[in-house]
C-alpha cells in the first residue's frame, strides 16, 4: 500500500527507535498521555478502530469510563522489535489483565461492576516514528491467538468491554458491525471510531473506515 511506503520517509532515522518505543510505552503507565509524543498528522489504526486522530480518540476512550471501572490494569509488554523493511516503524507484544472493581459508565449506560477478572489475549501493536522523532501512525491490537485467554478473543480495549458485559462481535470485514459504527459515526455524540475525511491526513489512502473489509491494492 503506498502510504508504508511514505512511512519509511529516508530510511535512515537519526535516533533509537526502538530505545524511544520502550521510552513511549513505559510513559502510558503513569497516566494522562503528554501530546508531545505525536505528530500533528498522526493516525491510529487497529482491527475495527480508526483511521482515528488523537483529539477523537482521546474523547472516545474518556467516554467510555475504562480506567474507573478497572483500576488495576495491569499491561505485559515484550517482544520490541524494528521492522527490517522500515527502520522506522518498531513492533512490541501485549497481553493485558485486569479486574472490574468499580461500576462502568459508557456514555450514561452504567454496567454494575461484576468482579470479572480478565486476561486477554497476546496482540501485536506497532508504533511508527517521522524523522522529527515524532509518533505518526500506531497500530494497535491486532490478536495473535484468538483461543488464548478468557475474552474470546478479543484484545486490549475491547477486553474490558467484553468483560464488563458488552458483547461486541467485532471483526474486520462484519458487515453488520461496519454499519452500526456508520450509525453512529453519522449520529455523532457517542465517541467516534474514526476522525471525519476532512481531518483525516493526507497520506492516509486507505478507504477502509472502522470494521469495514480490508481493501486489496
Amino acid at each position: 500500500m503506498p502510504m508504508f511506503e511514505y512511512l519509511k520517509f529516508d530510511k535512515n532515522p537519526k535516533f533509537d527507535v526502538l530505545a524511544k518505543t520502550e521510552e513511549y510505552v513505559s510513559s502510558q503507565k503513569i497516566g494522562a498521555m503528554s501530546e508531545d509524543w505525536y505528530a500533528s498528522d498522526y493516525v491510529l489504526r487497529g482491527p475495527v478502530i480508526g483511521p482515528i486522530g488523537r483529539k477523537d480518540l482521546a474523547g472516545s476512550q474518556k467516554g467510555l469510563g475504562l480506567m474507573d471501572a478497572f483500576p488495576d490494569v495491569e499491561i505485559d509488554t515484550f517482544g520490541y522489535n524494528i521492522d527490517p523493511e522500515n527502520p522506522y516503524r518498531c513492533f512490541y507484544f501485549q497481553r493485558w489483565r485486569a479486574t472490574m472493581t468499580k461500576d462502568m459508565d459508557v456514555y450514561g449506560s452504567i454496567y454494575p461492576s461484576n468482579g470479572g477478572e480478565m486476561e486477554t489475549p497476546v496482540s501485536t501493536f506497532c508504533a511508527v516514528w517521522n524523522p522529527d522523532g515524532k509518533i505518526v501512525y500506531e497500530q494497535v491490537g491486532a490478536v495473535v491467538d484468538r483461543l488464548e485467554g478468557n475474552t474470546q478473543g478479543k484484545a486490549a480495549v475491547f477486553g474490558l468491554l467484553h468483560t464488563a458485559g458488552v458483547k461486541l462481535s467485532a471483526a474486520p470485514g462484519d458487515k453488520v458491525f461496519s454499519l452500526i459504527q456508520r450509525v453512529g459515526h453519522w449520529v455523532g455524540g457517542q465517541g467516534r471510531s474514526w476522525t471525519k475525511e476532512e481531518d483525516i491526513p493526507e497520506w492516509w489512502v486507505s478507504p477502509s473506515r472502522g470494521a469495514d473489509a480490508t481493501e486489496q491494492w
